[in-house]
């Protein structure tokens, strides 16, 4: 047995009693969702949903499926049992993992002193972003590993950093190479989202330009997301990417994020950069603005997203107060007013940057772009339906999209289901998968429109385009929130160069994307009736979504490439560089 695999068995091992310790629900949710096409679960839920299994085995079913609607219903139903006694807790703990704050809340008003509740109550506040009431509670009982692993991102939420000592460093002077080290979250293959997508298309196009990428991953990943056969490293294209594994991981934040200074402090003396660059979340420039620090290497944040808001998103309003939110706000400003550099996507979210004290003249755009497929001419829309088994005579409304909450997706099929009797050929074509995906197949049922409806799930990286190329519009329904008003997506992009017209939320960041009239259309977001129209009128336009379909891609091709915007990006590492020097 080799040395890298015993470190990833002792490391899983490890990861899963911690998990188990923390949250056991949350993480038996987290297998299910990332095995849900596998027998085994697939089997597990056939089981638990056959007849009359009882109050349990019904909420673990709809855990599993993330019915949200079912679990709801399921565990109001026990709480309305005036002899319900036992499993209350049980409950909750599944509505805590789910985000159903508020019903979880009512199953643990119960009063109980034993040690099982009052980590429920923890885990509840912990989860509401209440972190010194959360750990308050876990000081009634004996202190275990929750306690210890609280304790510990509290602190760093709190201001603690990695310490690493002063190192002589002079391995960018020996280089004739320009060299940067990127500290990424995740990455592909073993990660699809978005993020990695951006990542490994940045990195291939800087490495187009004549610089040579060192490309690592966060400690302990993959094996984080449950890839227990993980390599050193993973060539995809042009980059590849080390997995910083170590032989017995951290897994309390602090350790976790000291761990990943000395890894890549190690890494940085290995391969000797000019610079080095990393990405949202806070965690991750505290690793790298410590490897700075110790050697005077200078750094380049790039904000992502608000992932703070991100978080608030799933958390009732009030969860505006608490403090991870705040703290997570504080955080995020604190690690971008010290780097050297920031990138963000939009010149909202910049703006957000600058109020928060960073200085605008150290901070650049570099939006989503396109590249690969995109770049080419588009397929014509016959030819992707025929390839992909679709109709080649409907018009399809969809989107190709992470399936979560703040994507509004529910405010379409609404939309649909209003002029679905007028228009036949009208059919909905919604691709991914996420924890919205049960229940917007579940509304598409109540509102009689199943029929019409289309969810392929998560499809191969490689097949994606031709889900945008089979679209006449593709729609970006997102609800207003703080997240989604700043934060620019990257689908839309794709969709435009693919000569597909879009309707999109009226909101700041989206406004950033979508001239209104040209490109496509701006629609108040969750105006159900606004949404109707706008869609009827471009199927009954068609000569009109042709022409914002042109219009899409030229914006696109002009002004949102990767290759464009590594081309900036080398400008701005020498200009770090020799300010440094």
């Amino acid at each position: 047995m080799n040395s890298q695999l015993i470190a990833n068995l002792t490391n899983t091992a490890r990861l899963i009693l911690s998990n188990v310790a923390d949250d056991p629900s949350y993480f038996a949710l987290q297998v299910a969702r990332k095995f849900k096409s596998q027998a085994p679960v697939k089997v597990l839920d056939k089981v638990l949903s056959l007849g009359n299994n009882g109050t349990l085995a019904n909420a673990i079913s709809a855990m599993i499926r993330d019915d949200r609607v079912q679990l709801n219903t399921t565990c109001r139903l026990w709480i309305e049992k005036s002899n319900a006694k036992r499993g209350g807790i049980f409950l909750a703990n599944l509505c805590i993992a789910s985000g159903e704050w508020e019903t979880a809340a009512s199953l643990l008003q119960v009063p109980s002193t034993s040690p099982n509740a009052i980590r429920a109550r923890a885990r509840l506040q912990w989860g509401l972003g209440n972190m010194s009431e959360a750990i308050a509670l876990l000081e009634q009982i004996r202190p275990n590993r929750q306690k210890r692993h609280y304790v510990s991102e509290y602190q760093v939420y709190l201001g603690t950093v990695p310490k690493l000592p002063a190192t002589q460093y002079a391995g960018s002077k020996n280089r004739t190479l320009k060299t940067v080290v990127c500290l990424a979250t995740n990455s592909l293959p073993h990660t699809g989202s978005g993020y990695a997508q951006r990542t490994q298309s940045t990195l291939s196009a800087l490495s187009a330009e004549g610089w040579s990428v060192r490309a690592c991953t966060r400690v302990n990943y993959p094996l984080s997301i449950g890839i227990f056969n993980a390599q050193k490293s993973d060539r995809v294209g042009a980059v590849e990417y080390e997995r910083l594994i170590p032989v017995r991981a951290k897994y309390d934040l602090s350790g976790r994020i000291q761990q990943q200074s000395e890894a890549l402090l190690a890494k940085v003396l290995h391969d000797g950069p000019q610079i080095l660059h990393t990405t949202t979340d806070f965690s991750n420039a505290l690793a790298v603005k410590a490897v700075s620090e110790a050697t005077g290497i200078p750094w380049v944040y790039e904000v992502r997203g608000q992932l703070a808001d991100t978080w608030l998103s799933t958390r009732p309003a009030s969860a505006v107060n608490s403090e991870r939110y705040k703290l997570f706000r504080e955080r995020e400003a604190f690690v971008a007013r010290n780097a050297d550099y920031v990138i963000t996507l939009g010149a909202e979210m910049r703006e957000n940057l600058t109020v928060t004290g960073v200085k605008p003249d150290s901070i650049e755009i570099l939006p989503n772009g396109i590249g690969e497929e995109f770049l080419n001419e588009p397929v014509s829309r016959s030819v992707a339906r025929e390839e992909l088994g679709l109709d080649v005579q409907a018009f399809y409304v969809g989107t190709v999209s992470s399936l979560v909450p703040y994507e509004g997706l529910d405010t379409v099929l609404r939309a649909v289901a209003k002029i679905m009797p007028a228009t036949e050929k009208l059919r909905v074509l919604i691709v991914g998968d996420g924890t919205e995906r049960e229940n917007l197949i579940r509304l598409a049922v109540e509102l009689g429109i199943s029929e019409y409806c289309e969810f392929p799930g998560r499809v191969p990286r490689e097949k994606a385009h031709l889900y945008h190329a089979s679209l006449n519009v593709f729609v970006v329904p997102r609800v207003d929130s703080s997240v989604t008003r700043a934060v620019t997506p990257l689908k839309p992009v794709e969709a435009l160069a693919s000569r597909v017209p879009v309707i999109a939320s009226d909101l700041p960041a989206l406004r950033e994307l979508i001239s209104d009239g040209e490109t496509g259309h701006l629609v108040p977001s969750g105006d159900v009736e606004a949404w109707a129209n706008s869609i009827e009128s471009l199927i009954y336009e068609p000569s009109k979504a042709e022409l914002m379909g042109r219009s899409g891609r030229d914006f696109v091709l002009e002004t949102r490439t990767w290759n464009k915007n590594a081309k900036r990006l080398a400008e701005i590492y020498q200009q770090v560089i020799s300010k440094a020097d």
